[in-house]
């Protein structure tokens, strides 16, 4: 049976009858039907329609076809549409609904490779920037010097040719910048601050090397733009190279000009200036407004520095009140605070020493002891230049026992002020000493320097220093057990003391050769001793020279070569005109004198120490006598005899190879001076 079915014309969105019907078979399935397109939907017989075909081909012509890489063949496109993506940079959205549900492919139109643009006026301005401010930092790590506080281990190179070179690369590139930024009219967005740095630095690089002119010419044109209104200060800068060019009347005129262009809250800075000021007065001699200055930077802001300057003044001008006030005025000066050492109670505690010794060596304890030093040395100095007339013990209130009382009421910078007192008495304990060389003053300068140590017990090193100079006077004295135990507390207080150590080993040594002890094993001792002390200061010569003698001193043939080997480095490390050399020339021909004896050798060092010492002489006559050259030996001992007309040796020489009445002559000599030598 044959039955007709008609497509509705619902479905096809029209009211209008169907053009086509299609029959169907009831045998065939019921959905057979669906692989059926109408004809007007026929896109088969598309690729043999030459009208088709050939509107297709001029109408792509003046723009480009989509196209699909990636694939064996290109597909012709049936219809010319165009881009309905919502956006750039996201794929188009399907014209027909035959894509699954949830699935998005890539944008057909895939944007092409992007080379690289050209940089920007904006990214070249910012690049020549960061590259000039490279050139300065360099120009600046290249002239800075390098700090004492430093613990990194690379060390900085110090040329200040290379940071002249890189300062001049700097301007000349900021130069090219500024031309750059007013060609593509970007001249107002300039940086000024750019501009300051790489001529401020350049300045500085010039007055580095010495090269003043172009310094201050480089200084004059920010000085003179009003576009920098910080610029005033760098006259204090044009000031100190006037002050090294000699021309002291610009570089005052300058200081003055930066001082009244500084605002009064700068207060620092204000200082600085005056400071400057004050010091080119003393150096042009006008020390009456150099005293005016000084005095009211101690009213305002007072220093150490400024005080000592003070007093320095107040003495040029014989003004012995006004020196005292200065002295007092520097008294009232707030000290820097001091980080005291962290005390240990047993030194053999490995622990609480390395403890000790980290904190001891931290960047901040390093700056407080220096600027505690610092103080110190200001108040020592004013304190000796206040004293009278160097060398006299004067116990008058204008003399040294004043300014010891002044400062040791003085508990500034962290003890500072009375460890400057401690030290102005043990100076002054000392050259009392030297003044009167009797035993009487002696023990009145060991009893004052016993008394330094026990007034200061909170100050170590200051205890140390006293106990070691103090252990010194009373080994001069010959008391050596006294001088042992000072040295010994020294040592304590102050491991690292090589002084201390020197005379704990002399001091020990003499006390056991007194007790009748062992003298070898006394020798041994005392060269471990001073083997320490060399250990911890090699550049000690005194301490060097000691040791080469308790070698010598020391029995066997490995005792000799290692002394030989310490006279000969006393010797190497002494100055051309030091006392030691000869000292070790001497030694080195004893030892050449001993097992086996070396002859040549001893000739040697005798002729390097020269004729002026009458025992080096002798023993070079004595040695030349001993080798059977008679002539030279009588040489020698004339020598002697011009030298030191009392050494009987050599008189008895020449008498015995004289005639009998020249023989006579020096038997006579002899006699007087030895009358009961029979």
């Amino acid at each position: 049976m044959l039955s007709s079915r008609y497509y509705s014309a619902s479905r096809m969105g029209t009211d209008a009858k169907p053009r086509t019907a299609i029959i169907v078979d009831e045998d065939d399935e019921l959905y057979s039907g669906f692989n059926e397109v109408a004809p007007a939907l026929d896109t088969r017989n598309l690729r043999e329609d030459e009208t088709f075909q050939e509107t297709l081909r001029t109408a792509g012509i003046g723009r480009k076809l989509p196209s699909r890489t990636g694939t064996g063949m290109v597909r012709l496109g049936t219809v010319s549409m165009r881009d309905v993506g919502s956006r750039s940079g996201t794929s188009a959205r399907p014209v027909t609904a035959l894509r699954a549900a949830g699935y998005t492919s890539a944008s057909r139109d895939r944007p092409m490779p992007t080379q690289h643009l050209e940089d920007s006026v904006e990214d070249r301005v910012k690049q020549m920037e960061a590259r000039i401010m490279a050139l300065v930092e360099e120009s600046c790590l290249l002239s800075a010097r390098p700090d004492p506080d430093d613990d990194s281990t690379t060390r900085k190179e110090h040329d200040l040719g290379q940071a002249l070179a890189k300062a001049q690369e700097a301007s000349t590139m900021e130069r090219q910048l500024i031309r750059m930024q007013e060609q593509a009219n970007l001249g107002d967005t300039h940086n000024l601050d750019l501009t300051f740095a790489v001529l401020c630095n350049l300045a500085d690089q010039y007055a580095l090397n010495e090269m003043y002119t172009e310094a201050l010419n480089t200084y004059q044109l920010l000085t003179r733009n009003k576009l920098f209104p910080h610029a005033n200060r760098l006259k204090v800068n044009m000031g100190n190279i006037y002050f090294k060019m000699g021309e002291h009347p610009k570089a005052l005129k300058l200081y003055r000009m930066a001082l009244d262009q500084t605002p009064t809250a700068e207060k620092d800075l204000r200082m600085k200036v005056m400071h400057n000021i004050g010091l080119l007065l003393v150096r042009m001699g006008k020390f009456r407004d150099a005293v005016t200055n000084f005095q009211h930077i101690m009213h305002e802001q007072g220093d150490f520095q400024t005080g000592l300057h003070l007093v320095l003044c107040s003495v040029a001008l014989s003004d012995a009140e006004g020196g005292k006030a200065a002295f007092h005025a520097m008294l009232d000066v707030e000290p820097p605070t001091y980080h005291q050492d962290i005390p240990i109670d047993d030194e053999k505690d490995t622990y609480e020493c390395v403890v000790r010794d980290v904190s001891r060596g931290d960047k901040l304890s390093r700056w407080s002891r220096r600027a505690a030093a610092e103080a110190e040395r200001c108040l020592a100095l004013a304190a000796a230049v206040l004293t009278p007339t160097a060398g006299t013990d004067d116990d008058s209130g204008t003399g040294m026992s004043w300014c010891v009382e002044a400062l040791r009421g003085y508990s500034g910078a962290g003890g500072a002020g009375g460890a400057a007192g401690g030290r102005l008495e043990l100076g002054a304990a000392l050259a009392s000493l030297r003044a009167s060389r009797t035993a009487r003053s002696g023990l009145a300068v060991l009893q004052r320097l016993k008394a330094v140590a026990k007034a200061h017990a909170e100050d170590r090193v200051l205890r140390a220093e006293a106990n070691a100079d103090a252990a010194f006077v009373a080994y001069a004295l010959g008391n050596w057990s006294e001088a042992r135990s000072l040295s010994e507390s020294a040592s304590r207080d102050d491991p690292y003391s090589c002084a201390a150590r020197v005379t704990l080993a002399l001091s020990s040594l003499q006390a056991s050769l007194s007790e009748d002890a062992a003298p070898e094993l006394a020798w041994r001792e005392a060269a471990e001793t001073l083997t320490a002390a060399t250990h911890l200061d090699p550049a000690d010569l005194i301490a060097a020279h000691d040791l080469a003698l308790c070698l010598e001193q020391t029995a066997g043939r490995e005792g000799l070569s290692v002394a030989a080997a310490r006279w000969s480095r006393v010797r190497a490390c002494g100055a051309p005109t030091h006392t030691l050399r000869p000292l070790a020339a001497a030694a080195l021909a004893r030892l050449a004198l001993r097992h086996p004896a070396d002859h040549a050798a001893a000739e040697h060092w005798y002729s390097l120490i020269g004729n002026w010492d009458a025992g080096v002489t002798s023993a070079l006559a004595q040695l030349h006598s001993e080798m059977g050259d008679t002539q030279t030996a009588k040489h020698h001992y004339q020598d002697v005899e011009a030298i030191w007309p009392c050494d009987l040796t050599a008189l008895e020489w020449l008498a015995g190879e004289s005639p009998p009445d020249v023989a006579l002559q020096y038997y006579r000599r002899a006699a007087r001076l030895e009358p009961t030598n029979v």
